[in-house]
């Protein structure tokens, strides 16, 4: 599957004009980073690394078939979004865009769609980023081009379950909500094994630190540590449509991996939860 990643970002110049609009390109940096497994990427083991991300073979820098930076300074209205990003997007199949201004995200699906994208998804790490009617708008005209869409918030919240195309897109890249595999000892956690990780990668971190974890509660207490140290990068903004941050949502989500993982191993153990995390699961 050929993915075409479009973000906004870089360094901004100064002074920056007051009738106009700032994107960070922190988020993105790192989902590309983990998509090309790029070299020292992960490097919070230090000494003891044993290079655990390589015997997944999660390097998809060959899949990607273009990677469009927009500006990281841009002006509230863009009269012709067209002039920014170009008429034309390169062959893909999954389009990927991430903090991507407003208006030139409402022109994006049928630039990838003519471009052959089949897949369209725009994470949110910050509150700012999409707003209901933006979702709205955006569904409605990936309707019409017969692609599949989702507005995950965050990234590692992406279900499966919403479009076939999306559920290939996920099993392809083996990305969205974590799911890993447990190997349990005598009270403890022998071996886990990530069968899906979050956009970032940091799930492959927690899951080389919970090797001798216990089956019990404090089992979140590794989680924790390790999810925040990697670490997630989601911001602490209470977000209203959630009712929670969206960092706290991506801890979430790995409470409820290791969790699932527990239960199929045949231990259960209740981890911490949120109403955003109980109504996106009974979603699925």
């Amino acid at each position: 599957m050929r993915l075409l990643v479009i973000y906004s970002g870089g360094p901004i110049p100064r002074p920056v004009d007051p009738f106009s609009v700032t994107f960070d390109d922190t988020f993105a940096q790192r989902f590309l980073r983990h998509l090309t497994n790029e070299e020292g990427y992960c490097d919070g083991c230090g000494a003891l690394c044993d290079h655990c991300r390589d015997t997944y073979g999660i390097d998809f820098t060959a899949d990607i078939a273009d990677i469009v930076q927009l500006p990281p300074v841009l002006p509230y209205y863009v009269d012709d979004p067209t002039e920014i990003v170009g008429e034309e997007l390169a062959p893909h199949e999954a389009t990927v865009a991430i903090n991507v201004h407003q208006e030139i995200l409402l022109e994006l699906p049928a630039l990838a769609r003519s471009a052959g994208s089949r897949v369209f998804i725009v994470p949110a790490e910050q509150p700012h980023w999409t707003n209901g009617w933006l979702r709205d708008q955006l569904k409605r005209k990936c309707r019409e081009l017969d692609m599949g869409c989702a507005f995950p918030k965050p990234f590692c919240a992406l279900p499966p379950g919403i479009h076939p195309a999306v559920d290939e897109f996920m099993e392809y890249f083996r990305i969205g909500m974590p799911r890993l595999r447990l190997e349990v000892g005598e009270g403890y956690i022998r071996e886990a094994r990530v069968l899906r990780s979050a956009p970032c990668g940091n799930t492959y971190y927690v899951a080389f630190n919970l090797r001798g974890a216990p089956l019990d509660a404090r089992v979140a207490e590794v989680v924790a540590k390790y999810w925040h140290s990697f670490p997630c990068v989601a911001s602490m903004e209470m977000d209203r449509e959630l009712g929670e941050t969206i960092l706290h949502m991506g801890g979430f989500m790995h409470y409820l991996a290791v969790q699932e993982a527990l239960a199929e191993a045949g231990v259960k153990v209740e981890l911490p939860t949120s109403p955003a995390v109980r109504r996106l699961t009974l979603a699925r």
